[in-house]
């Protein structure tokens, strides 16, 4: 009994802590229009933290429960592709402060 209580509080610990790094994912940039690069790199890393307690959560799913583990393996992907563009305007920014100056 008791080490299923802490299972329960474990499961319940992430989701918090989930509902809390989506907070700051949703509210990462303080200007939409203008988004720094350091706001997408913290951005990208709490995406990847994110994506580590997603698959936390997964290994403690009833693994017989074919919908449910799919469905958090399509959460998963999703978040690896935004991951991935985040990376890719991360790397475009410090491509773009790489270029040499054009002289007129």
């Amino acid at each position: 009994m008791e080490q299923r209580d802490k299972r329960v509080l474990n499961i319940k610990e992430i989701q918090k802590f989930k509902d809390q790094l989506l907070d700051e994912i949703q509210n990462t940039f303080s200007d939409k229009k203008k988004p720094t690069l350091l706001e997408y790199q913290q951005q990208t890393e709490n995406l990847i933290t994110l994506r580590q307690l997603l698959e936390k959560e997964k290994e403690s799913m009833p693994q017989d429960n074919f919908d449910l583990v799919s469905g958090q393996d399509f959460v998963i992907l999703q978040i690896d592709r935004w991951i991935d563009e985040n990376n890719e305007v991360i790397k475009g920014w410090f491509e773009e402060s790489e270029k040499p100056l054009k002289k007129h």
